[in-house]
């Protein structure tokens, strides 16, 4: 068994996720921008044993007293799993013996909801950290719409009627209205400071992601009354962040955006479309709103 720590630049941790379902996340130029703001290392825990393969992106950081720990970035960006289950275990036991040996006293990782399905067993201590909702696009359109739920379907409906309209915007023309709206949404919310993204990270998540990144917009009237960031890699598009005007609340976009959103992500062959869960994992009113779309459900870890 063979474990390294890769650095973005290592053709290793490239030709890994070229080869496997991954999700961006899982990108050294995604992991790179994280750490950026994350105040730390961007690295890839590498495992190989003959064709088995465990790549784990993460961030290591200083903790004060010499120590060093690491974190996924931030997101969905689990382990990419090639192997039986005894090689997992293995790989396991082989990444906290060689962590250890770099100085490393803790290591968190998020997993990804549709890639790590399965309950990893005997890691660590593992968090049910509630549920996430995704579409699966390989539903006929008329099932999608049969599972969105009928408050939805009737401002959907609504919306449509009164000549409202929902695109990408292909030439990113409305990226600093869509900042906008993304902060004043958090600052409703009551968010963490963490998530209180300038628009220098909007430009550099644009040029770390390049095509896979869409920004979606809702005019209403010649305003832009919402915005979201999706991405799309590997067949799955991430429902990644989102803002809307409180002006229009009574308007629902957000509805609108979503709906375009999965019409698009299906005609062009994407398999899933991930929205994520509530707050802090919680069943809240953002998770009822997102499992509004879909009867998917996957659990977090």
């Amino acid at each position: 068994m063979r474990v390294e720590l890769l650095e973005p630049d290592a053709a290793r941790w490239h030709e890994t996720v070229a080869s496997m379902r991954h999700d961006f996340y899982h990108l050294p130029s995604y992991v790179r921008l994280s750490a950026t703001y994350d105040g730390g290392e961007p690295r890839a825990v590498y495992a190989e044993d003959g064709a088995c393969r465990l790549l784990l992106p993460v961030i290591v950081r200083r903790v004060g007293g010499g120590m060093l720990d690491a974190a996924s970035p931030y997101g969905y960006p689990g382990p990419l799993l090639s192997g039986p289950r005894s090689f997992v275990r293995s790989a396991w036991d082989a990444t906290r013996e060689r962590l250890r040996a770099e100085g490393l006293v803790s290591l968190f990782i998020r997993l990804h909801p549709l890639l790590n399905a399965d309950r990893p067993e005997g890691v660590g201590v593992i968090v049910e950290h509630g549920e996430t909702v995704s579409v699966d696009l390989t539903l006929p359109t008329e099932e999608l719409w049969r599972q969105t739920m009928s408050g939805h379907r009737n401002e959907i409906n609504r919306a449509l009627r009164a000549g409202h309209r929902a695109y990408i915007d292909e030439g990113w023309e409305h990226l600093s209205t869509f900042g906008r709206l993304y902060r004043a949404t958090m600052e409703r919310l009551g968010a963490a400071g963490y998530y209180f993204f300038p628009d220098r990270y909007f430009e550099q998540l644009r040029d770390a992601l390049g095509d896979r990144l869409r920004l979606a917009v809702v005019d209403i009237g010649g305003t832009i009354a919402a915005a979201g960031l999706f991405a799309e890699t590997a067949a799955i598009v991430q429902y990644h962040l989102s803002g809307s005007d409180e002006a229009f609340t009574h308007d629902s976009p957000i509805k609108l955006l979503l709906q375009f959103v999965r019409g698009w992500a299906k005609e062009r062959k994407n398999l899933w479309m991930h929205l994520g869960g509530g707050v802090g994992g919680k069943q809240d009113s953002l998770f009822r709103f997102k499992a509004g779309f879909s009867h998917s459900r996957h659990p977090f870890r």
